[in-house]
């Protein structure tokens, strides 16, 4: 007697593919954001923190205090995810805000050989130190609170790097890659070393030229 073969295993859904069939298959003028993140699920929380620090990853001009509201941000969607939260909870009128579905499909379609290849970069894998899902959560939502805060504080050139590695957990987090997380975090962690030197050199100089000055 044959024994039944074991039922198929489903590749986990990618992101860029909900995306995808949202923008194609979706009925009515408008979509809003709520229907964006409801069929991306926690896929919505690695595209919102992208979002949010994608401003300060990519080089412009100083200007004080602009990556306040951005860690802000960051810090609600990681305390979301820290309470296990399954998908991102927003502000009423910010989720039922509608946007025209031409123009959401357009951004799709712009968006398509960027999402392609982050389907070849990235891919639903395991990391030994995110191996337990129930600490999942908590590790990442803590990592990136404390990384949202670092990113908040006025230390001259620190909030590209800071925020460069914030992208990275996002990414990962919207691939699904727990890998390319790992790397973020890391990535996160000599950034805030490095900014944590750059204090400490500020004050002793601070410190050294005030005694200079002062004696």
């Amino acid at each position: 007697m044959n024994a039944h073969p074991p039922p198929a295993t489903l590749a986990p859904r990618r992101a860029a593919d909900t995306l995808r069939e949202l923008a194609d298959t979706g009925e009515g003028d408008f979509i809003t954001l709520d229907e964006i993140l409801s069929a991306l699920g926690n896929h919505g929380f690695g595209l919102l923190i992208l979002v949010l620090a994608l401003p300060n990853a990519i080089p412009g001009p100083i200007i004080p205090g602009f990556s306040v509201p951005f860690a802000l941000g960051i810090i609600l969607v990681a305390t979301q995810l820290l309470q296990g939260q399954r998908r991102p909870l927003l502000p009423r009128w910010l989720r039922q805000r509608p946007i025209r579905r031409e123009r959401f499909r357009r951004f799709v379609e712009r968006a398509d050989p960027v999402l392609r290849r982050l389907d070849r970069w990235f891919k639903p894998r395991p990391a030994h130190f995110l191996k337990r899902s129930t600490e999942r959560p908590v590790v990442l939502g803590s990592v990136l609170i404390v990384y949202a805060i670092v990113l908040a504080l006025p230390i001259p050139l620190a909030n590209g790097p800071q925020a460069f590695a914030i992208c990275i957990i996002g990414l990962g987090l919207f691939e699904g890659d727990e890998r390319v997380q790992t790397v973020g975090i890391a990535a996160g962690l000599v950034a805030t070393l490095l900014n944590a030197a750059v204090v400490v050199a500020g004050v002793q100089i601070f410190t050294h030229a005030f005694t200079f000055f002062g004696s």
